[in-house]
């Protein structure tokens, strides 16, 4: 059984193929920024009622995991039509990355009286559930197979 090139596993050769690709990418962006910006917004929304402190620390959280998010993927887009052991590589670095800046801003604002730290974290984790649920879901809808369904299972 040979695997069938999909649009995301790096065997693309021509301009469609690349035209797919970025569709490909394009579509998984769409279907996890867009629900965490909303539930964000709501989550912004809600904390109004805490204050403002909590409204600029939920808005913070959101920013947060949006960026991250969304760098991962355009690295991963960027990186698409290179060898996998290379494009694992550059994922690791670029989690590592995002590891340690999250680290730095984290102790930044470890004593700042404008951050409500458990409207930040509630956001975070929320927005990060959501957008990887929603990224999986969108995933799951590309309908990118990891073999050829033509191939019969005997072959």
């Amino acid at each position: 059984m040979t695997p069938t090139p999909g649009p995301l596993d790096g065997a693309t050769a021509g301009p469609a193929d690349e035209a797919r690709e970025s569709d490909a990418f394009a579509e998984l962006l769409r279907g996890a920024f867009r629900p965490t910006a909303l539930v964000g917004v709501l989550a912004v929304v809600g904390s109004v009622f805490s204050g403002v402190t909590a409204a600029w620390s939920a808005a913070l959280g959101a920013a947060i995991v949006l960026g991250f998010f969304t760098a991962s993927l355009l690295v991963m887009k960027r990186t698409a039509h290179l060898p996998p052991t290379t494009v694992m590589a550059v994922v690791m670095i670029t989690y590592t990355v995002k590891v340690i800046v999250l680290g730095i801003v984290l102790f930044a604002v470890r004593d700042a009286s404008w951050l409500n730290g458990y409207a930040a974290g509630v956001t975070i984790t929320v927005c990060a559930l959501v957008w990887l649920f929603f990224e999986m879901r969108a995933y799951k809808r590309l309908r990118i197979f990891a073999f050829s369904p033509d191939e019969k299972a005997g072959a």
